[in-house]
């Protein structure tokens, strides 16, 4: 999961106290958030575009500009520094959006710590914009179909809102859009906005031009196509594949003629938010109401709790078929039997209790006898069935609270013999001196089969509904996971000595689930001078610590697209293959914009077993 850092004055700030920091991390993890820790964070400002850009401090500065794409390395001075800060650092629960941002962690905080109950009451009125949308947006040229929209007047911002405000968006994307897939946002400052008669329509990819955000609007050769920006931005080369095979692209204009954004790829640079911005407009596009609803409900009602003065106000988006007034805080009513959800849980609730409970969750509860009607705030993207309620209210009563129930028996365990073989592969690698990282068992076919090169033997197994983008399939090797680390670590020294050793699925018909796990150790060596013989060595050191003699084994060439030419080769024992390893080639470590050489070995562990426990071979498992 995503790992944010929120700033500790800010979370405080909305707060309306502080807390001490061992205490504040106590109840984050009461409440189900996954702290990672704390750090300084430094904040840069891109020479480019002027976007304020962050780092912990032992990190470095940021390697690339999140808005713009540029290369911060080739820079010849040193970004300018316009903050420090400490952060509260915290993994992103992807099923709880609203909690991104310091705004609707204090919020949601606040009702769990007792200082308040129900939801707050915001100020949202109806308003004179109005979207007509294009009926050719359905397809066939191109499928964006459905926007939400809101303004928000009244607003005040500062360089770290700002960073906020595209923290959150971009943590929406991620989790609630799937990456921009099912929903996109867009923020726009109101006072260049011409006109309240916009349109959202479909546009020919090479026309109209306009400068896409984070380029020059006074440098030459900056207002671009739809298809010069799908080619050319670094939003758009990330993106371009939401409108794969489109003839046509969503264009959100003014009045005018304008061009706002071209959704779900980039705003327009003439409508940027700025710190002198004081009203704005949001948009949402995606595939469904439901994705789009929810997340405008969450942009909006995060800066209305920023600003408490501010009010947002409802736009009318006319389809074909009718308008819709958005945002629709409605709040979403649910009935729950009190007893069965305490007996659920296992604790002794009444009606009142349970409605309390919910109360300090901020959804509004009210007792019918032996139910609860709760009524769930707009924000709230979570909320698909009564058990969602239930686990909320166990939540707020604390699992550390409900009482422990004795075993009717007791058992006696021990390690399985898989778990044993994980555990020598790792003291082999361990022992080399290389540093054990854990990288997470859900992957993607982007990440393994593109950006990484492995070959796709269209085995591996695939999530039925992916929670993101980035967890589409089981992974199936450990290396892109390795070369990511590597990525996410071009700041620190090198050369670099990294290792994991895990668990990875595949597709297996005659398995009685459809699919296996097996036992992976792989290694990677990064630094200038590093090669196949530094990794062969590596190999061959492991190989005799899992009981394998190195002598016994065959090294063949082996054609990967993930190595250099004439440099990779597969490890065999007899038929048995036990794994791969090889220099990585440019391409690959360009798509990772890695600049040191990276050598890299996988090894099957239990092929290795099979191989040491072999004639003349010891048994290692």
């Amino acid at each position: 999961m995503p790992v944010v850092g929120l700033s500790l004055d800010e979370l405080f700030g909305r707060l309306g106290r502080e807390l001490p920091a061992d205490e504040l991390e106590h109840e984050l993890h009461r409440f189900g958030c996954s702290v990672e820790g704390w750090a300084e964070v430094v904040r840069w400002r891109c020479p480019g575009c002027g976007a304020v850009l962050e780092a912990a401090e032992q990190e470095g500065r940021p390697v690339l500009c999140d808005v713009c794409g540029l290369d911060l390395r080739a820079l010849p001075e040193e970004p300018e520094i316009v903050g420090r800060e400490r952060v509260l650092r915290m993994e992103l629960l992807a099923v709880r959006p609203d909690l991104f941002d310091a705004a609707g962690l204090a919020r949601a905080l606040r009702g769990f710590l007792g200082w308040e109950s129900g939801p707050p009451a915001y100020r949202i009125g109806d308003g004179p914009y109005r979207i007509a949308v294009d009926p050719a947006l359905a397809g066939p040229d191109v499928v964006r179909p459905r926007i939400a929209a809101a303004t928000v007047h009244g607003l005040t911002f500062d360089d770290r809102s700002l960073r906020s405000l595209m923290k959150l968006q971009e943590g929406i994307h991620w989790a609630l859009g799937r990456d921009r897939k099912l929903a996109s946002i867009g923020v726009y400052d109101l006072a260049h906005v011409e006109g309240r008669e916009l349109a959202y329509r479909a546009t020919l990819l090479d026309e109209p031009r306009f400068v896409p955000l984070g380029f020059d609007p006074g440098a030459p050769d900056t207002a671009l196509t739809p298809r010069e920006i799908l080619e050319r931005h670094p939003k758009g080369r990330a993106f371009a594949r939401l409108l794969a095979g489109c003839r046509r692209a969503p264009l959100l204009v003014d009045e005018r003629g304008g061009v706002l954004s071209m959704p779900p790829i980039i705003n327009s640079e003439a409508t940027r938010v700025t710190v002198e911005t004081r009203d704005v407009l949001i948009d949402v596009t995606g595939l469904a109401d439901r994705h789009v609803d929810k997340a405008l409900n969450i942009v909006v009602s995060s800066l209305l709790e920023v600003c408490p003065d501010a009010e947002a106000r409802r736009v009318t988006v006319a389809y074909a078929d009718g308008d819709r007034l958005t945002p629709d805080f409605s709040p979403q009513r649910v009935v729950l039997d009190a007893p069965a959800a305490a007996r659920l849980v296992g604790v002794d609730w009444s009606p009142d209790r349970l409605a309390a409970l919910l109360g300090r969750m901020r959804h509004g509860a009210v007792v019918r006898g032996e139910q609860v009607l709760v009524d769930v705030p707009a924000w709230r993207a979570d909320v698909l069935h009564p058990r969602d309620l239930v686990e909320d209210a166990a939540i707020a009563h604390g699992y550390d609270r409900i009482a422990p129930a004795e075993l009717a028996r007791a058992t006696y365990g021990q390690r399985h013999p898989r778990e044993e073989l994980l555990a020598r592969a790792r003291r082999a690698l361990v022992g080399q001196g290389l540093l054990e990282v854990m990288t997470l068992v859900l992957s993607s076919e982007a990440a393994t089969f593109g950006k990484a090169g492995l070959p796709d033997e269209d085995v591996h197994v695939r999530i039925e509904n992916p929670i993101s983008v980035d967890q589409t399939i089981v992974r199936v090797s450990v290396l892109p996971g390795l070369l990511e680390t590597l990525a996410i670590n071009l700041n620190r020294p090198y050369p670099q000595r990294i290792c994991e050793v895990g668990l990875v699925g595949r597709v297996e018909p005659g398995a009685e689930t459809g699919a296996v796990e097996q036992a992976r150790a792989g290694l990677a060596l990064a630094g200038d001078g590093l090669g196949y013989a530094d990794v062969r060595a590596a190999c061959d050191a492991v190989l005799r610590d899992l009981g394998v003699d190195p002598a016994t084994v065959e090294f063949r060439p082996v054609e990967l697209p993930l190595f250099l030419a004439g440099r990779g080769a597969e490890v065999r024992h007899g038929e048995q293959r036990l794994g791969v390893l090889g220099e990585v080639s440019p391409e690959v470590l360009e798509r990772y914009r890695v600049i040191h050489p990276v050598a890299v070995a996988e090894f099957d562990l239990e092929a290795i077993d099979r191989a040491a426990a072999a004639p003349d071979q010891p048994s290692i498992s």
